[in-house]
């Protein structure tokens, strides 16, 4: 292959993900819509406002994604918190979703995820501090 059929593969393959996520968004929220009368209780279950589960809905499945990429470069086991924690977690996931700067933070992880730089902009940052240091509520276990 050529170095333009590399790139013509790269440009497509970009834009079937970008618009498989952009179709799996849209039936999330046409999926929230349809189940309007069960937004409330949904949210209240996901411990949410309604107005965050559409926004979550609008941003999900890998809206997240940087948060468990973070988790492991602090070393902290995100399958692990997920059972243990499924509150701190699911919080955790939701700060991140809803975060403006997901873009610096994929970015610095991408360059050094060691560099200590994302405590400035982080959302999360204070939880996953705790979380690292093994700081724990005894009322979770």
């Amino acid at each position: 292959m050529t170095i333009a059929s590399d790139r013509s593969h790269a440009v497509r393959d970009g834009l079937v993900g970008w618009w498989r996520r952009r179709r799996q968004r849209a039936a999330s929220l046409a999926e929230l819509a349809f189940l309007s009368g069960e937004a409330e209780r949904i949210a209240s279950d996901a411990g949410v406002s309604v107005g965050d589960l559409r926004v979550l809905a609008g941003k999900w499945p890998d809206a997240a994604d940087p948060v468990e990429r973070r988790m492991a470069a602090l070393g902290i086991d995100a399958a692990q918190v997920e059972e243990t924690r499924p509150a701190a977690m699911r919080n955790l996931q939701r700060v991140c979703s809803m975060c403006d700067d997901k873009r610096v933070c994929t970015h610095d992880l991408n360059r050094d995820p060691a560099d200590a730089a994302w405590r400035d902009y982080c959302p999360n940052a204070e939880t996953l501090d705790a979380l690292s240091s093994g700081i724990s509520d005894r009322s979770d276990h």
